[in-house]
């Protein structure tokens, strides 16, 4: 009798399968029994089947997703499956294991590949998935919080930048939480720059870069943020102070002095770039702006309540009462002030601040080392030349207003004028000078002979 193995051939996933599925009797026909040697080999045969089959893994990423990984299982199969058809004793015990193994890996490998499809349907191209998550982090990085001040136009691109961001983040922590447990990523030793593949490592470092995406977006803000309130309490501070100044006589010369108005407007121009950058983070934001607006509101106050404030203190700004018309001061005044490497320029009317000349007198002292000593005692000797100077002066005090060249502006100076006697080897001797000259509040020029 002839025993006929009866194959059906099916190919999935680049498999050329021709699995046995019965043993029927076609013909009377009798087959010699496996020899020693024979069944050796057939049980080898069995075993390593199972072998090959207990290292397809069938859970996690299939292995299947890589043509090589199917290559390498379709080799083996093929060679099982030409070893299995050497031994036609159907009805021997050990061949019919080791078609029995033969039917298990077959059914496996179908069924693994059929796995492998469905994740690859599910995953799509992943390489591609994977490199364009890289490019669209890079592209739309996370964007750094805003240095304090900046412009509208900052605020709104910043907000832009910061939404599509969030949308890349969101749409990539999507894709690769759909990766991560379904992708067949081994690695590699080369690198995405070099032209290598993504691996397992590659995904990690997505991951990571994913999460540190969403942390600087919940970051970003809230630090411009905190800075934007510090600085507008800052602000805030400044300004009330600024509100409830008056211009008394301590406090004239931060209305009147010179470079007030520039130090004030420069002041506000600082208070109003912090407030106008949280006004503009706010509505790029489309969130309430009543805080930042309330604070807008207390700069226009105070600015115009300094430029009134400054009026009235010029307007009322004089000269001071004189304690003494003493002609003849008042003509050593009048020269002092035409002294031209003095540079004082035009003057207004000279007011005499001191009552009478007063003698002063003052002694100064300067060592001139020729030697230094050291001793084993820790104590150091000095020797030299020391001389004193003793100078000897009168002096007197007047105010005078003097006209700016630039500005045209009159301001209030004070001045000291004093007569050395004697004095150093530079002190001028015997002829009034100008001593201390400090500048004073401004005056407007009606106000000179009043």
């Amino acid at each position: 009798m002839r025993v006929f193995l009866i194959l059906t051939g099916f190919i999935v996933a680049g498999f050329a399968i021709s699995t046995p599925v019965s043993a029927q009797v076609i013909a009377a026909a009798w087959q010699a029994p496996l020899v020693s040697g024979q069944r050796v080999q057939v049980k080898k045969l069995a075993k390593n089947i199972a072998q090959t089959r207990a290292r397809i893994k069938t859970s996690g990423p299939s292995e299947f997703q890589n043509p090589a990984n199917v290559a390498k299982f379709q080799k083996s199969f093929g060679q099982y499956k030409t070893a299995v058809l050497r031994y036609p004793q159907v009805n021997d015990p050990d061949v019919i294991e080791a078609r029995k193994q033969f039917t298990y890996l077959s059914k496996a490998l179908s069924d693994e590949f059929n796995r492998a499809k469905a994740q690859m349907a599910q995953l799509g191209d992943v390489q591609q998935s994977l490199a364009q998550i890289e490019a669209n982090s890079r592209k739309y990085a996370v964007p750094r919080p805003l240095q304090i001040p900046f412009s509208e136009s900052q605020a709104k691109a910043w907000v832009a930048a910061a939404s599509a961001a969030r949308t890349v983040a969101e749409h990539n922590k999507k894709q690769l939480a759909v990766i991560a447990p379904l992708a067949y990523l081994p690695d590699n030793r080369g690198t995405v720059q070099s032209g290598a593949p993504y691996d397992r490592g590659d995904l990690r470092r997505l991951q990571s870069w994913n999460r540190q995406m969403f942390e600087a977006l919940q970051s970003g803000y809230p630090t411009m943020a905190g800075q934007l309130d510090l600085q507008s309490q800052n602000a805030r501070e400044n300004l009330e102070r600024q509100l409830a100044l008056q211009p008394t006589d301590d406090n004239t010369y931060r209305f009147l002095g010179k470079g007030a108005e520039a130090r004030m407007m420069e002041n506000l121009n600082r208070d109003l770039a912090v407030i106008q950058s949280a006004l503009f983070l706010e509505q790029a934001l489309g969130r309430s702006t009543d805080k930042a607006q309330d604070l807008l509101d207390l700069w226009q106050r105070t600015k115009i309540d300094f430029a009134t404030k400054r009026k009235q203190a010029l307007d009322g700004s004089r000269l001071p009462k004189a304690k003494s018309k003493d002609k003849q001061r008042l003509k050593i005044a009048a020269e002092i002030l035409q002294v031209p490497k003095y540079e004082f320029g035009k003057f207004g009317a000279i007011v005499l601040t001191s009552d009478k000349i007063i003698s002063r007198e003052r002694k100064d002292s300067e060592m001139k080392l020729d030697d230094v000593e050291f001793k084993l005692s820790g104590d150091v000797k000095l020797s030299g030349t020391k001389t004193t100077w003793t100078y000897k002066w009168q002096e007197f005090t007047f105010a005078v207003p003097l006209q700016e060249i630039d500005t045209g502006n009159w301001y209030i100076w004070w001045i000291t004028a004093k007569k050395f006697s004697s004095g150093g080897a530079r002190t001028p001797i015997g002829r009034w000078v100008s001593g201390a000259a400090n500048q004073g509040d401004q005056i407007l020029a009606k106000n000179i002979g009043k």
